[in-house]
């Protein structure tokens, strides 16, 4: 079986996913006897190629790094821009990872619209799409006969959505809380251990966990549309994230920190989702929680969210201190997926 891919973004966690294809080519090949080759990549500052004959991805990351813009690659045919890409390629799998635009998740959900409309199986690390436009996406792929994977949205590559797709059969989510954002989660860990707020978020910056407007994050819009993809997946919400009601830690203040600490507690950002008569009620807000409870008990980077179901009462996922890595393998993991799936149709 062979797969021709495309590459939409290109930054830290394409680059990483690209490291890791190469490094786990032969291993892949022998479980799912599959081969692939990069025919296109779409970036906004390095330029947009196509390549019939195949680019070699290690190179392409090389270019980028170095600053360089990849028409120089060998073969290498330049679009003018990602749509271009997108309609001029014969990709069997795309790969969106262009930057979160926490407004309205455009342009994001119009490659991946467009994708889908072409045929092309799709996965994506960026949850605005999934926050604004999931119910829409979903029912393009259904009719276009493409699967559509979206696992590095929340919690990077902890397996969340197909946590609940996979082995809950049956089951339904009656609401969930966690603490989703890293930076935020950072800041207000450091913060316990003597740091300023500032220099926790430069710590956030040089981790490259932070949001490129880092505002996003620490105003709480990162978590907002974390938990409207949420609720758009697991619980039908049909939401946006500006539905969520919405507050940031901007204001916590070291006193606040240190009150909260005198009486055991944490001040943690966390989300929450909850079904109600009138549909799903969501919100995000530093809060104060138990030092000890599973979701005061996360420090730096880490992340944790409490699912609670109906059938099973009250599940715990815990990230420890991801990186681009579990972003990147989250793309592994959809891709592999989508090769069963294909495999399963034939």
């Amino acid at each position: 079986m062979h797969f021709q891919l495309a590459f939409i973004g290109f930054g830290n966690v394409a680059r990483a996913f690209a490291q890791m294809m190469a490094e786990h080519q032969p291993a892949l090949e022998l479980e799912y006897g599959v081969r692939w080759r990069t025919i296109a990549i779409a970036t906004a500052n390095h330029g947009c190629i196509t390549s019939p004959a195949g680019i070699d991805l290690l190179q392409a990351a090389e270019c980028v790094e170095r600053g360089g813009n990849l028409t120089e690659l060998p073969g290498a045919r330049a679009v003018s821009d990602t749509l271009a890409v997108i309609t001029n390629c014969d990709a069997d799998v795309l790969f969106e990872t262009t930057p979160l635009n926490p407004s309205d998740g455009q342009p994001a959900t119009t490659y991946i619209r467009t994708a889908l409309e072409r045929g092309f199986h799709v996965v994506t690390a960026n949850k605005g799409p999934i926050a604004f436009a999931y119910a829409d996406l979903k029912a393009r792929a259904v009719d276009c006969g493409a699967c559509f994977r979206f696992e590095g949205t929340v919690m990077d590559g902890a397996p969340v959505f197909n946590l609940v797709e996979s082995c809950l059969p049956g089951v339904q989510i009656l609401g969930f809380t966690g603490v989703l954002n890293s930076t935020t989660n950072l800041i207000l860990t450091g913060m316990e251990a003597g740091r300023s707020f500032e220099e926790s978020l430069d710590e956030a910056r040089r981790l490259g966990i932070a949001e490129s407007n880092a505002d996003f994050d620490i105003d709480g819009w990162d978590a907002a549309v974390k938990a409207a993809a949420l609720a758009n997946v697991l619980m039908n919400a049909g939401t946006h994230p500006s539905d969520v009601i919405r507050d940031g830690i901007r204001n916590i203040k070291v006193e606040d920190i240190d009150e909260a600490s005198r009486a055991s507690m944490a001040i943690r950002l966390l989300a929450r989702g909850r079904r109600t008569r009138d549909g799903v009620s969501l919100t995000v807000a530093p809060e104060r929680v138990e030092l000890n409870s599973a979701i005061g008990c996360v420090q730096g980077t880490s992340n944790v969210l409490l699912l609670e179901t109906d059938l099973m009462g009250d599940i715990a996922l815990y990230e420890y201190h991801p990186g681009i890595k579990q972003t990147a393998y989250a793309l592994l993991s959809d891709f592999c997926s989508i090769i069963r799936e294909v495999k399963k149709r034939r």
